[in-house]
């Protein structure tokens, strides 16, 4: 027969039992006991480091990959836009008759598009919820930046293409009276009055004249349009020559209508067709006919005036070649920001279809995977 262990040999309650000695804990969890700290060799760069590629992790973030793309795609389109703006400032003829406001309007857009972009990426990485950090917002973020840059070109290209206009209009037609151009005139007339007389017709420039003095920009620009253009006089108009037998009051009213007269003649680029002179030189024989009409082909139909710093004495106007400079520069770099600006916005528009298109047939495909339900 079995009997019971004593009562000294039974098991205690757990409450009543004595405490066990407790071993020590490390604060290092897999530390054996009695070493209280991070082993000798660990580094203090190894602690704080993280584990698993956090490194990597913490710099190729969609965050940060949106926002470089992003960076790059828009520095890319305003690569254009910033070059011809770039190019208008360094122009001499530009900058002297409409200044550097557009050019400069459109440089600080383009960069301030950029810096809008890596803002509104951060804001919306930090401060949105994750349910709506999905592809379709960053396409939706992307096609406003888009549209924005586009109408933003197109506006810009308004007043550009409107200068261009002007200035060519005031050039070629009313050069001697308009706001924008009487005081180059001015200069211009009051040089070739010192370049006619005969102690400076001689001369190399008129720059060696006495009576000369610099009076920028206007003597500067005379100066870079003949180097430049290679051309000579400026809304050159020669006055009517009044003989001393005349009173002051006829002489007056005659230089009168000879100023009206020329203000309101249209201007007109005057060329020597040499290139006729020559096929009809070259036929052999000539008749009378032939040799009148050759002598009046060869004769030049309008006498331009000397050149005012040098004595290369060139046939064309430079008020017609700054005109067709800024119609064909400024006025070319008009038209290609606003046709820019328009694909732009076109672009945008192509890619929000798109993305409609996808939604529709994303709904399609789920509705045929779909399992049937009996």
């Amino acid at each position: 027969m079995l009997q019971s262990p004593p009562a000294s040999a039974q098991s205690l309650p757990y409450s009543m039992q004595p405490p066990s000695p407790q071993r020590p804990v490390s604060t290092y969890g897999s530390l054996p006991p009695g070493r209280m700290g991070p082993p000798m060799s660990m580094q203090a760069s190894q602690l704080n480091e993280p584990k698993g590629g956090g490194f990597v992790r913490r710099f190729v973030s969609p965050k940060n990959v949106f926002i470089t793309t992003g960076v790059i795609l828009i520095v890319m389109l305003c690569v254009v836009p910033v070059w011809n703006a770039v190019a208008l400032m360094e122009d001499a003829n530009y900058v002297f008759w409409v200044g550097t406001t557009v050019p400069t309007w459109m440089v600080c857009l383009c960069a301030g598009i950029v810096g809008l972009y890596v803002i509104t990426i951060f804001v919306f990485f930090s401060t949105a919820r994750p349910q709506v950090q999905t592809e379709q917002t960053i396409m939706m973020i992307a096609n406003i930046f888009i549209t924005l840059l586009g109408l933003l070109l197109m506006l810009l290209s308004l007043p550009l293409s409107r200068q261009s206009v002007d200035t060519y209009n005031n050039l070629m037609h009313r050069c001697d009276y308009s706001e924008q151009t009487h005081r180059m005139y001015e200069y211009s007339q009051v040089l070739h009055n010192i370049r006619s007389m005969p102690e400076c017709a001689h001369k190399f420039s008129v720059e060696e004249c006495s009576g000369y003095e610099d009076a920028p920009p206007y003597t500067t620009m005379l100066k870079t349009m003949e180097s430049d253009f290679h051309c000579a006089g400026f809304c050159y108009r020669k006055l009517p020559s009044v003989g001393m037998q005349t009173s002051n009051t006829t002489a007056g009213v005659t230089l009168a209508q000879g100023l009206s007269v020329s203000r309101k003649r249209r201007h007109e680029d005057h060329v020597v067709p040499l290139a006729l002179a020559t096929a009809a030189s070259g036929q052999g024989k000539l008749s009378a006919s032939d040799v009148d009409v050759q002598s009046a082909v060869a004769r030049p139909i309008t006498q331009y005036p000397p050149t005012l710093f040098s004595d290369a004495n060139y046939q064309a106007s430079c008020e017609g070649m700054a005109a067709r400079d800024m119609k064909n520069f400024a006025g070319d770099v008009g038209f290609q920001t606003f046709y820019q600006g328009i694909y732009l916005v076109l672009v945008a528009i192509a890619t929000g279809f798109l993305k409609l298109i996808g939604f529709c047939v994303r709904k399609d495909q789920e509705n045929e995977f779909k399992t049937p339900v009996f």
